[in-house]
Order: structure tokens, then C-alpha cells, then sequence
């Protein structure tokens, strides 16, 4: 049986309860109103607040996965640098939305599955006003056009004929760190709401026009990741980037076991960092990487080896390795002159 969008975000996206619960209804909410459309009354888009490496991004590519629907995760940057070989129209990004509709498989055509995928405009707080070298607001107009579009034509490609998309049923989500946007709550007049919820009326004095924050009036926050979160991704198989490195030493001949204090201080360092999620590479790496050297002398061509060798990292080696202090060559004679 497959999983939902919503066990799937639930399983997957650690320390954003609050969060995934908006998020599942919204796209819920989203897939009813295609089943009927009424152009009249449109569902409504989104704006994800949240600092870095909170899962942001995650969260929709999973929803996404298990709903079987396209995804196109979009840099808002790329809009604003019209002409560079980087740059991305809007009639670009509908056609990479199709081209990823493609490899899907089911009974309908790759255009009519991308009229009911998802946009993710990541990096959208880098479009407010004077944060960039280009009119941002005419930028900013040019999306509004994009989501409010009915439909749009399709550029034909040197293979294809001229095709017409209806944007209609497409969910548009944007998502960006916002940072210090709470300043700007306390700056609503008198009547026009309290507390620490962000609303539409702040993110237009944090530098965007209020049409295009009226189209996205569901905001969602992800919050930062504390140390408890953090260590519960180490923890978890699917989603740690342990995976990965225990993965690289096994082809090697060793079985990396990590102690639980050692798990503990790196969630903890990384949580320090302010990254997020991301801050977890940040910490393994440099020790991985050293311990790594002193345990894999010569790499095997193929990146496989018959026997596998078990090897623990405890407090002690992992605070030798931050040091810059550890010596596995000394350290097993040591072992063998004690035993």
C-alpha cells in the first residue's frame, strides 16, 4: 500500500509538526478543488517562512514523491538575472515542470500531470526590494502575472509544436529564511492583528508588492531545529547523512558505529551552527574525513572488499579526531600490547 503525503511527511520531516499539518491540509485542500474546479473561487498558494535548513524544501519534494505528482524546486535568484546564461523565464520553468511530468506513468499526457504538480520558488526572500542589482519589483510583477495566468503558451522546442498550459490547477509555493521579518510585526497599525504570527502585511514591508502577498496568503513557519530534532535525524536511517558515510567506510572494509554520546555532540554542535539540518555535514565531515585517512590507506579500486572490520567511534577517538590528535596506527599497538 502506498504512503500518504501525510504519514510520509510525518515519518520523514522531523522537529515541524505544526508546520507539515498546514502543509498536508493546504495541499489536501489543493487536490479537492481539482477534482471539481471552480475558477471562480481558486485555491489558495503559499509562502513557507523558515531559516535555513529546517526542511523546507525536503518537505515538499516528499509530499510531492508520494503523491506522485511533479515537483520543480525553482532558485528565485535565477528570475531576477534576465539575459545570463543562468536565468530562467516563466515559460522556461512550465516547460521543465512538463519535463519532469514525463517519466511519470499513468494514463494521462505529461502536460495535463504538470497542470497538477507543485512550483517551489525557493529562495523567494532574496526577491525583496534593493537586495538586488535589477528592479526586484518588476520581477516580483512578473510572477504575479505567472499565478494569476489562466494559461500561458509554451515556446515550441526544436522536437515539439507550440502547446498552451492552463497554470490553473498548479500549486505555487514559496519558501525562503526571512530572516529578522518579526521586526516588522511590531510595526502593524493599531487593529490590524498581534502576537508573533506572520501575516501577509509583513512580508509586504519586509520589501514585497501587496498583490503578489495577497496571492500567497498562507503562510506557513518552519521553525529552527533544536538538538533533540537534530539528533533524531542522525538517528534515522532514510534520512541521516550518517547513511551515507557508513555506506562509503562499508565499501571500505569497515562498519562504522557511531556511540550515543558522540551522537548527542554532534546534534549539538550543529545545532550551535545555526544551519539546521545542513549543520550536521558541516560537523561529520571534517572528523569522517580524518578518520577516514588514518583507517583507509588505499582505497580499492572497486570500493568493495570482502571482509568488513567493525569499528566503534566513542567520546574519546571522536574528541581526538576534532583535535586533530587521533592516531589509529598508535592507538592498535596500544591495544595489542595491552591484550
Amino acid at each position: 500500500m502506498a504512503e500518504s503525503a501525510q504519514e510520509a511527511l510525518k515519518r520523514l520531516v522531523v522537529g515541524q509538526d505544526r508546520a507539515i499539518k498546514a502543509l498536508n491540509r493546504l495541499i489536501d485542500m489543493h487536490f479537492a478543488w481539482l477534482d471539481v474546479a471552480d475558477p471562480r473561487h481558486r485555491p489558495p498558494n503559499a509562502l513557507i517562512i523558515g531559516p535555513t535548513g529546517t526542511g523546507k524544501t525536503h518537505a515538499i519534494k516528499v509530499a510531492a514523491a508520494a503523491l506522485g505528482i511533479p515537483c520543480l524546486v525553482v532558485d528565485s535568484t535565477r528570475l531576477v538575472s534576465t539575459g545570463s546564461p543562468t536565468s530562467l523565464t516563466l515559460e522556461q520553468i512550465l516547460q521543465l515542470l512538463v519535463k519532469r511530468a514525463r517519466p511519470m506513468s499513468d494514463d494521462t499526457t505529461p502536460v495535463h500531470r504538470a497542470t497538477r504538480g507543485i512550483i517551489f520558488l525557493d529562495e523567494f526572500d532574496k526577491l525583496r526590494f534593493g537586495k538586488a542589482t535589477e528592479d526586484t519589483a518588476a520581477v516580483q510583477r512578473r510572477l504575479l502575472q505567472f499565478i494569476e495566468s489562466d494559461e500561458l503558451d509554451l515556446a515550441p522546442s526544436e522536437y515539439e509544436q507550440s502547446r498552451v498550459i492552463d497554470t490553473q490547477g498548479i500549486l505555487f509555493i514559496a519558501a525562503g529564511a526571512f530572516t529578522n521579518i518579526e521586526r516588522y510585526v511590531g510595526q502593524r497599525p493599531v487593529g490590524h492583528g498581534s502576537g508573533e504570527i506572520i501575516r501577509p502585511g509583513d512580508v509586504h514591508l519586509y520589501g514585497f508588492i501587496e498583490e503578489l502577498t495577497a496571492r500567497l496568503p498562507i503562510i506557513i513557519r518552519f521553525e529552527p531545529l533544536g538538538v533533540d530534532a537534530l539528533r533524531k535525524i542522525l538517528e534515522q536511517d532514510d534520512i541521516s547523512p550518517l547513511t551515507f558515510y557508513r555506506e562509503y567506510f562499508r565499501r571500505n572494509g569497515y562498519l562504522l558505529d557511531i556511540a550515543p554520546d558522540v551522537m548527542l555532540e554532534i546534534a549539538r554542535a550543529a545545532s550551535e551552527s545555526k544551519l539546521g539540518a545542513r549543520g550536521l555535514h558541516q560537523e561529520l565531515f571534517p572528523v569522517l574525513h580524518d578518520l577516514a585517512n588514518q583507517l583507509i590507506r588505499s582505497p580499492t579500486a572497486d570500493h568493495r572488499r570482502a571482509e568488513l572490520s567493525g569499528f566503534t567511534l566513542t567520546s574519546a577517538i571522536f574528541k581526538h579526531l576534532k583535535n586533530g590528535t587521533y592516531d589509529h596506527a598508535r592507538d592498535a599497538r596500544t591495544t595489542v600490547a595491552d591484550d
